[in-house]
């Protein structure tokens, strides 16, 4: 049982590393990617590699083109638009959903991790400040207790880290401010149903609304492979 746990373990490690390296676009959209590539940019066993090629195929996040080339998936304006027309749909139903079970001390200490140090000078700084923002996401839907949702939760949680970093990289900034995730704290907190869709609606277009105007004013951002 405890090489089992192990082996999961590992297995989720070698996935967040290389999902890092999508969302930096270390592994840029388009490139050629491999066993061999993976084995030898993370220093992880062939059957790491294929496994995790074989798990981000599944979810698109790389795409094989034929049994012998496989590249990484390209991210589009229609990405971003579906990514956020899904987070419409979704993410007010599930707050609503969890707010009564809530632990108000956890769900606290989570938002506080995204906006403890907003430094978003380098590189890793954006990058351990949008893991923050995916972990809090996932935190919440992990409250459903559904698993198929979880899942495809840390899957848009994923996608929506890739749209966020040529933000934060352009802006130096998160599309959403400090004010707003706090009013949606608050909301959780006092179980207030209604007034959650709506917040969290208006959070999610207000953050559209900035990631698609800072790539249209960014002419040198291709809307077929918006690489930064």
């Amino acid at each position: 049982m405890a090489g089992q746990t192990q082996s999961a373990s590992d297995s989720a490690d070698v996935y967040d590393r290389i999902m890092d390296a999508i969302v930096t676009q270390r592994l840029a959209p388009g490139q050629k990617v491999s066993e061999n590539i993976l084995t030898n940019m993370f220093g992880i066993s062939r059957t790491a590699a294929r496994n995790a090629m074989e798990q981000m195929t599944a979810q698109q996040f790389m795409i094989s083109n034929s049994p012998r080339i496989t590249r990484i998936s390209p991210l589009t304006l229609v990405d971003v638009k579906e990514n956020f027309t899904i987070r419409k749909m979704m993410e007010p139903s599930i707050l609503s959903m969890i707010a009564p079970q809530m632990d108000e001390e956890e769900f606290e200490k989570r938002h506080n991790a995204i906006f403890e140090d907003m430094t978003m000078t380098t590189e890793s700084d954006i990058l351990r400040v949008l893991k923050a923002n995916r972990d809090f996401n996932r935190y919440i839907a992990q409250q459903t207790r559904y698993q198929s949702l979880i899942n495809w939760i840390g899957q848009l949680e994923d996608t929506t880290m890739r749209i966020y970093w040529i933000y934060a990289k352009l802006t130096k900034s998160l599309p959403f401010s400090m004010d707003q995730q706090k009013t949606l704290v608050d909301l959780v907190r006092n179980n207030q149903t209604e007034d959650i869709r709506r917040h969290v609606i208006m959070m999610i277009t207000t953050c559209e609304d900035r990631v698609l105007n800072t790539i249209f004013m960014h002419g040198r951002l291709n809307a077929h492979n918006l690489t930064v």
